[in-house]
């Protein structure tokens, strides 16, 4: 153990700098969605949001079947032939499911836009087979990089995805085209380009691979041993995709489709950490965790990960829940205030997904789909309670409160769940958590006093919280002398000489 821990820092492609690698890009991306985001919440209302979020919640409530779950298995066989079997398996699945969609949306639109009292998507429905079909090359062509460790090719697929993504809502909102529709295009179209980014160079680097190996006997076979995949995560990701729809749904039902629009920006602002930071350690470790599994590593490896997406995240997410309503109301302009508010009573549940995320790997790369279909199964019927409870009391603050609370406290337990799994004593993983919050508390003092007992601006309460972010994260990467050395590494190699 020792002399495997002592090598850890000296190896090519550790688990921090292939985290970093495929981060440092999106950190771009990120960077420039924050700085585009006040101008395109200034040119397209909630109203307008709202209706996008109901297409984009039809779109995944039928994407979630693309590939039938079997893209998640690409990753785990050890051979290169059979991960390129399992590859066909999930783009012929994602075609015959996108051709199902058509029928589908024939028979039971009609209904479905009366009820969520939607009627301006009709003419956008004949986007969703293609926004179905993009879903399923991207999560195909992505695990196949995941697995071949293209990392930096995942990064520039999610960079090139916000540039056409954006682009399109800048000119359109200029143009005087600030409406949903143009929401629904730019989002298509980003995704279009990311498939095209992942997808574009697999068949000239494996070609040769998929001439060789592919046999449809091959396919019958990996269809049978990774069953699991669609018998269990298809409904899990069903579940899960279904709690997401189902929530947007009963506002539409209950309320309104600005409660949408403002649900929406306050989750996007709140899953940045998750898109950037928690997405690429998810795709590495799932990588890496496999790989562990054959070597009995996975405690070690999983202790690590947890400890620092703890440290990374708890103060941002800390900062949010005091002053969220404060910092979209200046960030994002007025309209967008009530967001902030949804936003602060969403960070607890957001907070707790992140830190978990690895943990909700687990299940795949332990084979134990089964355990994941159960957590999204309860997910799903507290996610419903919640908001028909809100939604009976006519309260949309009650609604997200009980979101929030039981989502997070489920998530939680389930991810202390699949730590036992590896063998982690949770007393390691409760000392990791307390002592973060300690170190976090006085920064967080110092902004509830400013805001409730001096009645500090907005701009000061942002100020006060940027300068607390830079004292805690300086402190952070002075004492974790193996991140400091990563990021250094990793500076200096994407330094030009």
């Amino acid at each position: 153990m020792e002399n495997t821990k002592l090598k850890l820092p000296s190896q090519k492609n550790t688990f921090a700098k292939d985290v970093l690698k495929m981060a440092s890009a999106p950190l771009c991306t990120q960077i420039l969605g924050i700085i585009l985001m006040p101008i395109i919440t200034r040119l397209y209302l909630p109203d307008a949001y709202g209706s996008f979020r109901l297409f984009a919640s039809i779109v995944m409530s039928i994407a979630v079947f693309a590939g039938l779950g079997y893209s998640s298995s690409i990753v785990l066989p050890q051979k290169d032939a059979v991960a390129s079997n399992m590859l066909c398996v999930s783009l012929v699945f994602t075609v015959l499911i996108t051709m199902l969609t058509v029928p589908l949306l024939w028979i039971g639109s009609e209904f479905l836009l009366r009820w969520l009292k939607a009627p301006e998507l009709g003419v956008y429905l004949w986007l969703i087979p293609i926004n179905v079909f993009a879903h399923g090359l991207y999560l195909s062509f992505r695990f196949w990089n995941v697995r071949n460790k293209r990392f930096g090719r995942i990064a520039i697929s999610r960079i090139s995805n916000a540039v056409a993504n954006k682009g399109i809502l800048i000119g359109a909102g200029f143009s005087g085209f600030a409406t949903h529709g143009s929401l629904i295009v730019g989002s298509i179209t980003g995704s279009l380009t990311m498939s095209y980014v992942l997808g574009s160079r697999i068949w000239q680097e494996s070609g040769q691979l998929f001439k060789g190996s592919i046999r449809w006997h091959n396919i019958v076979q990996g269809i049978k041993r990774y069953r699991k995949f669609p018998m269990y995560n298809l409904w899990t990701d069903l579940f899960s995709r279904f709690s997401t729809t189902l929530i947007i749904f009963l506002f539409a039902f209950y309320f309104s489709k600005t409660v949408i629009g403002h649900y929406g920006l306050g989750l996007v602002v709140l899953s940045i950490p998750t898109t950037f930071i928690g997405s690429s350690i998810g795709e590495v470790f799932y990588q890496r965790g496999a790989k562990a599994k054959h070597e009995g590593t996975n405690a070690l490896l999983v202790e690590k990960l947890f400890k620092q997406m703890i440290w990374m995240s708890m103060l941002p997410f800390l900062v949010l829940a005091v002053a969220g309503d404060n910092i979209f109301a200046f960030v994002f302009g007025a309209n967008w205030s009530e967001a902030g508010v949804y936003a602060q009573i969403l960070s607890f549940k957001i907070f707790i997904n992140f830190i978990m995320s690895p943990a909700l790997n687990l299940a795949n790369i332990l084979e134990k789909q089964e355990v994941m279909l159960i957590f999204r199964f309860v997910i799903t019927i507290i996610s419903f309670i919640s908001i028909m409870a809100g939604g009976l009391l006519n309260n949309i603050y009650v609604a997200l409160g009980l979101f929030s609370l039981l989502n997070g406290l489920t998530l939680f337990g389930f991810g202390l769940l699949m730590i036992r799994f590896v063998g982690i004593p949770l007393s390691k993983i409760f000392g990791i958590f307390l002592k973060c919050l300690v170190s976090c508390t006085p920064v967080i003092i110092v902004i509830a006093l400013a805001k409730w007992c001096l009645g500090a601006s907005s701009l000061l309460l942002i100020i006060i919280g940027v300068i607390g972010c830079i004292v805690y994260y300086s402190k952070l990467i002075k004492e974790d002398k193996a991140l400091q050395s990563t990021i250094m590494t990793v500076f200096k190699q994407t330094t030009p000489a």
